[in-house]
C-alpha cells in the first residue's frame, strides 16, 4: 500500500536522453522531487550503497533499464539482492524499463520479488503517475 511519499528517483540507463525526458516527467509531477542518473547498474549499486541511510522506508523509485552495457538490469538485480539486507531491500521500489516488449522480459522481471513494474519505453508522465499512485502518495 502506498504509505510513503515519494521522495527521490535514481534513474539507471546508458541512454542519456531517455534519463532527460524520464527527469522532466517526474519533475513535472512533482517539482521538489530529488532525482539522480546513472549509467550502468555498478554505479547504481555505488549509489544505493553510499545512500541507503538517507533513504526512507518506502520513499525511493529505481527504474532501472534492462539493456545496458558494463551491468546490465538483470546483473544488478541479482547483485542487489546479495549486497543489501532485507530492509535496505525493502526502502526501495524497483520498476525495470526494456526496449524490448517482449512477454519474456516481462515475466522475468516480475518473477524477481523485488520488481514491481515492468515498463516499456518511451515512458510519459501517465505510466511515472500510475507507479506514484501504486506506490507511493503524493
Amino acid at each position: 500500500m502506498n504509505s510513503t511519499r515519494l521522495k527521490w528517483v535514481l534513474l539507471v540507463d546508458d541512454d542519456g536522453t531517455t534519463n532527460m525526458l524520464n527527469k522532466l516527467f517526474l519533475k513535472k509531477l512533482i517539482p521538489d522531487l530529488e532525482i539522480d542518473t546513472v549509467t550502468d547498474g555498478h554505479r547504481a549499486l555505488d549509489f544505493i550503497e553510499s545512500n541507503i541511510n538517507d533513504i526512507d522506508q518506502g520513499s525511493f523509485l529505481l527504474i532501472l533499464d534492462i539493456e545496458m552495457p558494463i551491468m546490465d538490469g538483470w546483473q544488478f538485480l541479482e547483485a542487489f539482492d546479495i549486497l543489501f539486507r532485507k530492509e535496505e531491500k525493502e526502502k526501495i521500489v524497483i520498476a525495470v524499463l526494456t526496449a524490448n516488449g517482449c512477454e519474456e522480459v516481462t515475466y522475468k522481471a516480475l518473477s524477481n520479488p523485488r520488481v514491481k513494474e515492468c515498463l516499456h519505453k518511451p515512458l510519459s508522465d501517465i505510466n511515472f503517475r500510475s507507479i506514484i499512485q501504486a506506490y507511493f502518495y503524493d
